[in-house]
C-alpha cells in the first residue's frame, strides 16, 4: 500500500491492528528519506517491528515516485540483518522449505556477493529468493537498509515469509562484442580484461562503435547504454551495470565479476528492454494464482535508459495483473536460479507474485 506522505503512514498504522508476530516492511523513496527518522521513532513507540530500505523511487501501478512509502505487512518465519559473513541466521530448513525469502540489501555496497553469499550458505536452496538492492537515486552509498535499531549500510536484510512465490526476471540485453575473460577482478571491481586493463578495452570499443572519445568523467553516459554480460554454465546471461572508473582505469559495478569468467559488451534499444518487461508480466499472467500480491523490482539504469518512455514498461506490466503492482527501483536485481541458487541481476526486471 503506497502513503504519499508520513502523516498518511501513521494514520493507517493507528487504523490496523498488528499481531507481535507480524513486521512492517517499509520502501521509502529517496526524496522521503529524511523521515526515515521519524517514522522509525513513531513506529517504536508503539512497538511495532518493522524493516525496510531507501529506494531511488517507488513504483506504484504505472507510476514512477521519488516520495512517499509502500507499507506491506508480513509474517515472517524469521527476518533479521545480514552483514558480510556475519548472521544470527539459525533455523532448520525444514522449517522453511517452499517459503520465499524477500531480500532487501545495500546495493551500491562492494561486498553485495558477500552479503548474498552469507546469507545462502545459513538458508540454502530451500527458499525462493526474491529481492533488490536498495540505495540512493544519484548512486552514492549511504545508510539505506533499516529496523527497529537503525539504519545501516554494507548490510542486508531478509525477511522469509510463508507464500508460494511466482516469478519471472528478464533483461533485454544483447551480445556487442567479446567474450571478453575477466582476468583480474576484486570484488564488484573489474581490474583487467583479456589481461589489458579493463578501462582501456571497453574504453576501445565504445569509441569504435558510437564514434566518440570516451572520457571517464562522462563514462556513466554512455556506460549505462553499454553494460557488461556475465555468460553462465547454461549459456544465459547475467547482467552488470558498470558504473564509475577509479584512479586506476579500473570499472566499478554493481556487485561481482567472477575472476576468469567469460565477459561480454552488450547493447539494448527501448524495443528489446519493452518486450523483455512484456514477456515477463505474460508469464506471471499465465501461472498467476486467484490471489496474490505482485512485487515488482526494475532497475534504476533501465528507467534511466527508457527515460519517457519508462512509464510505458511500468503501464505493460500493471496491464497483465489484475492486482496492483508495486515496489522499487533498484540497484541490483535479487532472484533464485533454477539450482535455487541465488543470483544478483543488474539491469533486470523482477516480477513476483507472492500468494
Amino acid at each position: 500500500m503506497y502513503f504519499e506522505t508520513l502523516s498518511q503512514l501513521t494514520s493507517y498504522v493507528n487504523s490496523i491492528e498488528l499481531k507481535s508476530s507480524e513486521q512492517l516492511m517499509i520502501l521509502v523513496g529517496d526524496n522521503s528519506s529524511e523521515d526515515v527518522a521519524e517514522m522509525s521513532d513513531y513506529l517504536n513507540s508503539k512497538n511495532i517491528r518493522f524493516f525496510g530500505g531507501i529506494y531511488p523511487s517507488l513504483l506504484v501501478g504505472s507510476k514512477s515516485k521519488r516520495s512517499g512509502f509502500i507499507v506491506q505487512k508480513y509474517q515472517p518465519v524469521y527476518s533479521g540483518l545480514v552483514f558480510p559473513f556475519i548472521t544470527d541466521i539459525d533455523i532448520k530448513p525444514e522449517d522453511v522449505k517452499g517459503c520465499t525469502a524477500i531480500v532487501l540489501v545495500d546495493g551500491r555496497s562492494s561486498q553485495m556477493k558477500d552479503l548474498t553469499d552469507t546469507l545462502y550458505r545459513k538458508v540454502g536452496n530451500c527458499v525462493t529468493y526474491i529481492g533488490g538492492g536498495a540505495g540512493f537515486y544519484d548512486l552514492v552509498q549511504r545508510k539505506c537498509i533499516f529496523d527497529n535499531n537503525g539504519m545501516y549500510e554494507n548490510a542486508l536484510y531478509v525477511c522469509i515469509v510463508k507464500y508460494t512465490s511466482y516469478f519471472a526476471v528478464e533483461h533485454g540485453w544483447k551480445r556487442l562484442e567479446g567474450p571478453f575473460i575477466a582476468t583480474k577482478t576484486e570484488n564488484n571491481t573489474l581490474c583487467c580484461l583479456d589481461n589489458y586493463n579493463a578501462f582501456d578495452v571497453y574504453k576501445s570499443v565504445i569509441e569504435d562503435i558510437e564514434r566518440i572519445t570516451l572520457y571517464k568523467s562522462d563514462f556513466f553516459m554512455f556506460a549505462k547504454d553499454h553494460p557488461f554480460g556475465i555468460r553462465k554454465d547454461d549459456a544465459s546471461i547475467i547482467v552488470r551495470d558498470p558504473v564509475d572508473v577509479n584512479e586506476n582505469d579500473e570499472i566499478i559495478c554493481v556487485a561481482d565479476i567472477p575472476e576468469g569468467s567469460e565477459v561480454y559488451i552488450l547493447k539494448g534499444d527501448t524495443d528489446t528492454l519493452l518486450a523483455s518487461s512484456m514477456e515477463i508480466a505474460e508469464m506471471c499472467s499465465k501461472n498467476a494464482p486467484p490471489r496474490y500480491i505482485p512485487l515488482l523490482f526494475d532497475c534504476i539504469s533501465r528507467a534511466m535508459f527508457l527515460e519517457d518512455r519508462f512509464e510505458e514498461e511500468l503501464s505493460n506490466i500493471q496491464n497483465k495483473l489484475k492486482y496492483r503492482v508495486e515496489g522499487a527501483l533498484s540497484i541490483g536485481e535479487i532472484v533464485t536460479l533454477k539450482s535455487g541458487e541465488i543470483e544478483i541481476h543488474n539491469k533486470s526486471t523482477i516480477v513476483t507474485l507472492l500468494a
